[in-house]
């Protein structure tokens, strides 16, 4: 139950969990069904466009539909494109502690389905459109930004969207630990003599196999040495971002109508020896501006 002045917060282990609490919160009437502003904290975009094998049209406010369909169709860099498709935000703010190219006038995107099915979304920059794909019902646009906490605007109300790896990042997990797929005998050979076989242009990244104590195995990004950016902090740094940012939600006087922060543990973007330490002391911080009241509804 939420008392008068309560800001729900959730507390996700991946980010695609985040579209179950979207959806939720709109149900209890906590955050409008559409129009809605998202600052998007992160050090990454998550901005990917999905196709479905289930249209998300059928989902029709099904909290157990929706949770099944996060699990299944999306993943931690593809659910805010389905959330600007359905609606829910027209502005979208991406905050990162440092940007290539800080987007300070809008862009405006879009996004549809093919053949309004809402199973294969489609998107770019509104500007292209015309030329690119032809006019339908389902078209949905929205602002988006690149912005630094410093530069967001003041006196908005948001949803307040926040992953640790923004106060401190392991980099690319994918190059940081292997991942053993059993196979049978039949699948490592015809591997092994096949060139062109389908999965060496995938996209998983480096696949080998391996043969161990009778047992065979796919492996997936096994890297002798690892080149991806380590942006992971020290403690002392980490307390500095999270005083910083908590004192610019209070400068900027930013309004969440909810919040929701996400570990990201599993999937190793936040370091877990330091997930504990981001989490409890941006708790800390959250709480001398708001009045928080955490939900749990994964």
């Amino acid at each position: 139950m939420r008392r008068k002045n309560e800001i729900p917060v959730f507390v996700i282990e991946e980010h695609h969990e985040v579209f179950i609490a979207w959806n939720y919160a709109i149900q209890q009437g906590w955050m409008p069904a559409i129009g809605n502003c998202l600052f998007h904290v992160d050090e990454h975009s998550d901005m990917g466009t999905p196709k479905f094998n289930e249209s998300i049209l059928s989902l029709n406010g099904d909290i157990e539909k929706i949770k099944e369909f996060t699990y299944q169709e999306l993943n931690i860099a593809s659910f805010i494109m389905p959330a600007c498709y359905r609606d829910i935000f027209n502005q979208v703010y991406w905050i990162r502690q440092k940007h290539k190219k800080t987007l300070y006038k809008p862009v405006e995107m879009f996004i549809q389905s093919y053949n309004q099915a809402g199973k294969r979304l489609l998107s770019g920059k509104m500007k292209n459109v015309k030329k690119d794909l032809p006019s339908t019902a389902d078209r949905k646009s929205f602002d988006y930004f690149q912005r630094s906490i410093e530069q967001v605007p003041s006196n908005r109300k948001v949803i307040l969207d926040i992953d640790l790896d923004y106060f401190s990042c392991s980099g690319n997990p994918n190059e940081l630990e292997e991942i053993y797929i059993e196979i049978t005998q039949n699948e490592f050979y015809r591997f092994m003599d096949d060139k062109y076989n389908r999965l060496k242009f995938s996209g998983l990244g480096r696949v080998e196999t391996l043969k161990k104590d009778d047992k065979y195995f796919y492996v997936i990004n096994k890297y002798n040495e690892i080149y991806s950016q380590n942006v992971k902090v020290d403690k002392d740094k980490i307390a500095e971002r999270i005083k910083l940012f908590i004192e610019l939600l209070h400068r900027k006087n930013v309004s969440p109508l909810m919040i929701d922060i996400c570990r990201s543990r599993y999937s190793g973007y936040t370091p877990k020896d330091q997930y504990e330490y981001i989490e409890d002391n941006l708790v800390e911080g959250l709480k001398q501006l708001y009045n928080l009241n955490f939900i749990n509804v994964i």
